[in-house]
């Protein structure tokens, strides 16, 4: 596909970059006796959004994003700040006039546009200056909202723009064929595509706790009872090392957005909720586990208050199961996953609790009879006689 472009008046006044990999054409005019820039961009639309910089990183440059407006017609362009590698979020103190936006046949986004005072944001050497580039994944946004929520970008890179070439009148056009570069170099590492690793670790690591750790553990703390309590203990330390490690690269990944900086998301509140009580109901069942071994070893009954608070412990511990599975769900939507990935992990949650309820219930009834069978027992050795007898053989 070429792409277009026009160069209106002195034609040797602009730097242009051509990126092959993404198709995208970008230009660059600096007028004289003026601070402005005029800027042109052509890039495909099936980007979320393609932005440019001024300068050689992400902290207090000006961003330019641009994504299809609200009637897919034209191109809302959105000048953002960034206070380092996070979301940029939109400046209203910067000007931009668009001298015409839009989306034409080959499904491109073309804008050709001025953003005012903008040369004092440059940053200069010598006769060159650096910038960035970037795109977004492959997701819709169609809307004329300058504050719109962008996705980390999946492919960036840098490169330099010839100002002594980009400098003269004329401003830029649209309609001239063309699709080399001049005047702007990219650099040495090309086009670098990225990943959002510390999101899908914390996804990943999510899921496997939901799904998996936290039912097997109630699962041992239910069926093997206290000879076993030590198992529950190993299980239930697991439990909150994956819980504390899925934790680590949530709020990594909290603080790249704008709309998850303040930990004021459903998905956020609920997961520091549940790690405040996982970690309370964790040191409780210690402390439960001490006050019981330290009666047993005194050869008396626990305190009855005991009961109270195990049962308490039981409960809070489910309702800590209950609020992970939803809230990995909440994770899902809050991340912008697919109608198809949240559906199957939907089905995958009910179909796990549909078959672990009976088997919850099963244990509880055996635990149950068990604990009454012993009560049984205590019962006939009460009698006189064998008091008599525990006391004198």
């Amino acid at each position: 596909m070429v792409t277009h472009i026009q160069l209106v008046g002195a034609q040797a006044a602009v730097s242009t970059l051509f990126v092959p990999d993404t198709n995208t054409v970008i230009s660059i005019n600096l007028p004289p006796d003026s601070e402005d820039v005029n800027f042109y961009v052509s890039t495909p639309d099936w980007y979320q959004y393609t932005a440019i910089g001024f300068g050689a990183s992400m902290a207090d440059s000006l961003m330019l994003v641009m994504y299809a407006s609200g009637d897919r017609k034209g191109v809302t362009v959105s000048p953002r700040i960034a206070t380092g590698n996070t979301e940029p979020v939109w400046s209203p103190s910067v000007q931009l006039t668009l001298h015409s936006s839009t989306i034409n046949e080959d499904y491109d986004m073309v804008v050709n546009g001025t953003c005012r005072g903008c040369q004092a944001l440059i940053k200069r050497t010598d006769s060159a200056s650096p910038m960035m580039f970037a795109v977004g994944p492959s997701l819709e946004l169609s809307t004329d909202d300058l504050e719109a929520r962008i996705r980390r970008h999946v492919a960036y890179g840098q490169f330099t723009v010839d100002l002594v070439r980009a400098t003269g009148p004329g401003g830029i056009g649209s309609g001239f064929s063309g699709n080399a570069t001049s005047g702007a170099t990219m650099s040495a590492d090309g086009l670098r595509r990225d990943s959002n690793k510390a999101a899908t670790a914390h996804g990943i690591l999510y899921a496997i706790v939901a799904l998996a750790v936290a039912p097997f553990d109630s699962l041992v703390a239910g069926a093997l009872g206290s000879r076993w309590a030590w198992l529950h203990g190993v299980t239930a330390t697991i439990y909150l090392a994956f819980v504390m490690g899925a934790m680590v690269p949530g709020v990594l990944v909290s603080r790249e957005h704008v709309t998850t900086q303040q930990f004021s998301t459903p998905h956020q509140v609920i997961g520091l909720l549940t790690i405040v009580a996982m970690t309370l109901m964790f040191f409780w069942g210690l402390s439960l586990s001490w006050i019981k071994r330290s009666a047993k070893k005194r050869g008396q009954e626990p305190p009855e208050s005991t009961r109270l608070l195990g049962v308490t412990h039981r409960w809070v511990c489910r309702l800590i199961w209950v609020l992970l599975l939803v809230n990995v769900g909440v994770g899902l939507k809050l991340s912008e996953q697919s109608l198809t990935l949240m559906l199957a992990y939907v089905a995958v949650a009910l179909g796990l609790v549909i078959i672990l309820v009976p088997v919850y219930f099963c244990i509880w009834r055996f635990s149950k009879k068990r604990a009454a069978d012993k009560d049984d027992g205590a019962q006939e050795l009460r009698t006189i006689y064998d008091y008599n007898y525990q006391n004198y053989h």
